[in-house]
């Protein structure tokens, strides 16, 4: 697999997502999805990246599917990001996506069920 490869790899649909935490969750790692309404490249969200893979083994980042090609293939060129998935709805992808802890970053206001809210990390 080749570089070109491996990056495309990492950006996946809501349901290969969900397989792939799963087979990752077989192995004892935990993994976060973080939600970001609007991603920009500053030391601040790199910083953030590092302090929430410090608490899990795996980190996807959630990006809105308006999000340009070269946004996420920056993003996904991160080392620290071991996927990229981009949705619709967070709130409705987030919920569906009960097997991995969630963090949003840049929402205003959030409605999440009690399940999700137990899975909810704050930094």
């Amino acid at each position: 697999m080749n570089i070109r490869e491996a990056l495309r790899n990492k950006k996946r649909g809501v349901k290969e997502t969900k397989h792939k935490i799963s087979a990752w969750r077989i192995y004892g790692e935990d993994t976060v999805v973080l939600f970001y309404e609007n991603w920009t490249f500053s030391s601040a969200n790199l910083h953030k990246l590092i302090d929430y893979l410090a608490m899990v083994d795996r980190l996807v980042i959630a990006l809105p599917a308006r999000t340009s090609d070269d946004i996420v293939f920056q993003v996904a060129n991160l080392q620290v990001v071991d996927g990229v998935l981009l949705c619709e709805d967070a709130i409705g992808t987030a919920e569906e996506l009960n097997v991995a802890q969630i963090a949003f970053e840049g929402f205003e206001t959030l409605k999440l069920s009690e399940e999700a809210q137990l899975r909810l990390l704050l930094l």
